[in-house]
């Protein structure tokens, strides 16, 4: 360590001074002695005694300034080394600090009031693709697009009017290989020591945040056309709450101005009165339980336009345990008006088809009149022959005229069936029996099956609980895999023509009626086009009664299809339940 400079001369000089003390001193005693009267012996042993007491005084004087010299030494000493420790954390801090400047990953730009680079970082101009000499000293500038330039110089105007305040902005900068850097800056003005105004900058790196912004941007404009074009709009409720969350397409759909939410007592509002009831009962049934729902209803607009709409929901648990709801509404109108438009078609279609298989068993309906016409002649003509007596048998004449009445009420009961069959009406949906259905059916191919040696067994289990449908419309499709179960065993010589109707109920809730021949089957290859409209394997046949008859029963909750036996020939079955949920849709 160096010795303070200072102190070495300020020792060297207390230390003449002792000195110089002591020898006055010894200089005064001895020009005294000799000089001076011969003293006497007292007056010289007190001189002797003062000389020495000079001595101590001044070496103890000596002592306690060097005492007091070496304290404000090592106090000094002491100083010395605090300002060398402070100067080293100086330093090392500045190196830190330095450190923390060039390699920090944000970027630092310091500039002056006309833009000019004063200052940047080696990450700063590394993101850029530029060593910080290329930077140093240009415009700020150089590092944005042109279309940009006027809104970065805005933006320094307003740090430099704004001293102290801090300012932010987002914006995309321009690399040296000219892809682009999106950043947040945040900027503030301040004046240095020399009264200079600057600008410090520091940016960070958003281009992904960005990207990720567009692109969830670019989702929702995607997701929102889709709703659009699709009709359909989403929601989210919360179990218990009143307000519900809704995209742009399900305001359309109900005609609401646009807004983040909407309470659910305005919704029920614009739901149709006649559905309010059954709307609300669903939701508060989910309400309740928590658990998921799907239902149609309609909508009364202010115009009073109708809207039939079919919403769904999911329920989720959110993280307070709470039950939320994120569902689906789709404007179903224009399918709602295609499905009637397509149902009268059908109607209209199934209307001929019943013609022409009523045509077809003309034989067998003139057979099925003819058997009670002729009984009602025959028993007339007994009757008279009982009444023509000389006593007339009046008990035997009564019998006569109840059979005629039985067998007139089966002609007509014949005519009716007929009548039904050919007559155009709307769907009828009432409780039957299906059993009595088949045996409806049954009565008017008993010709044709006599005709073509058709053994017909009936499996009908009585007590068959009730189903919920069109009673001409269930007599169509029966009557038409009867028809083409008779057609099938045609061809047949080798063995026994034998059509089977079996009727019978599941565990599941369903009707099932199941007509099984023992004809040519089903080809593999036809399996899959059988219900297809205008396809058939008849030379003759239009290609429209599976279509029809799976139309029909698919209007009734159910289903119709079609498989090879075992052994020869082919089963159609349709199956229709026995409870239809109410639905608008």
């Amino acid at each position: 360590m160096m010795r303070n400079p200072t102190m070495s001369s300020w020792r060297s000089a207390e230390q003449w001074l002792l000195g110089g003390m002591a020898l006055a001193l010894a200089a005064a005693a001895c020009i005294w002695l000799i000089l001076g009267p011969a003293p006497t012996a007292p007056a010289y042993l007190v001189a002797v005694v003062l000389l020495v007491a000079a001595l101590v005084a001044s070496l103890i004087m000596m002592r306690l300034v060097g005492t007091a010299r070496r304290e404000l030494e090592a106090v000094l000493r002491g100083r010395t080394r605090s300002e060398e420790r402070a100067i080293e954390a100086l330093r090392n801090s500045e190196a830190q600090w330095k450190e923390v400047f060039e390699h920090n990953p944000v970027m630092y730009f310091m500039v002056d009031a006309t833009g000019t680079v004063l200052s940047v970082n080696t990450f700063g101009a590394a993101q850029l693709g530029y060593s910080v000499n290329e930077l140093l000293g240009q415009s700020v500038l150089k590092v944005f697009s042109a279309e940009d330039r006027q809104m970065v110089q805005s933006n320094v105007a307003v740090c430099l009017g704004n001293i102290g305040r801090t300012h932010s902005w987002e914006i995309c900068k321009i690399r040296k290989d000219g892809s682009t850097l999106w950043v947040r800056e945040n900027a503030k003005a301040v004046r240095r020591l020399d009264d200079q105004l600057i600008v410090l900058i520091a940016c960070e790196d958003i281009t992904e945040r960005k990207q990720a912004e567009n692109a969830l941007r670019q989702s929702e404009m995607y997701l929102a056309e889709a709703q659009r074009l699709s009709r359909t709009g989403s929601f989210g409720w919360r179990a218990g709450s009143d307000e519900i969350i809704r995209s742009e397409e399900t305001f359309r759909i109900f005609g609401f101005d646009k807004a983040p939410s909407v309470k659910l007592a305005t919704v029920m509002q614009r739901v149709h009165p006649d559905d309010r009831v059954r709307v609300q009962r669903t939701i508060d049934r989910a309400s309740s339980d928590g658990k998921e729902f799907e239902h149609g209803y309609r909508l009364l607009m202010p115009d009073g336009s109708v809207k039939y709409v079919h919403a769904a929901a999911h329920a989720v648990t959110d993280a307070s345990g709470g039950i939320e709801f994120v569902g689906a509404v789709t404007d179903v109108t224009a399918r709602r008006q295609a499905e009637v438009e397509l149902h009268e078609a059908q109607v209209n279609l199934a209307h001929v088809t019943r013609v022409t298989a009523l045509g077809e068993l003309a034989a067998s309906i003139a057979h099925e009149v003819n058997q009670p016409l002729a009984a009602v002649v025959t028993n007339a003509a007994a009757c008279q022959r009982w009444l023509g007596r000389e006593t007339p048998d009046l008990k035997e004449a009564r019998g006569t005229l109840e059979a005629i009445i039985k067998d007139a009420n089966r002609a007509g009961e014949v005519i009716q069936r007929v009548r039904a069959l050919v007559n155009k009406t709307t769907d009828q949906k009432t409780p039957l029996d299906i059993n009595e259905v088949v045996k409806d059916v049954i009565s008017l191919v008993q010709h044709e099956l006599l005709n073509h040696r058709v053994l017909l067994r009936l499996e009908l289990p009585p007590a068959l609980p009730p189903v919920l449908a069109d009673r001409i419309q269930l007599q169509q499709v029966v009557l038409n895999l009867v028809i083409n179960g008779i057609e099938a065993m045609h061809p047949v010589t080798d063995r026994p023509r034998e059509l089977i109707i079996r009727t019978s109920h599941d565990d599941a809730g369903h009707i099932a009626v199941m007509v099984k021949d023992c004809g040519v089957g089903v080809a593999t290859d036809h399996a899959d086009r059988l219900f297809d409209a205008f396809f058939t394997t008849k030379s003759g046949g239009m290609g429209m009664g599976l279509s029809i008859c799976r139309s029909i029963v698919g209007a009734h909750g159910g289903w119709l299809s079609a498989s090879g036996n075992a052994g020869p020939g082919a089963t159609f079955q349709f199956t229709l339940p026995l409870r239809q949920e109410e639905s608008a849709s």
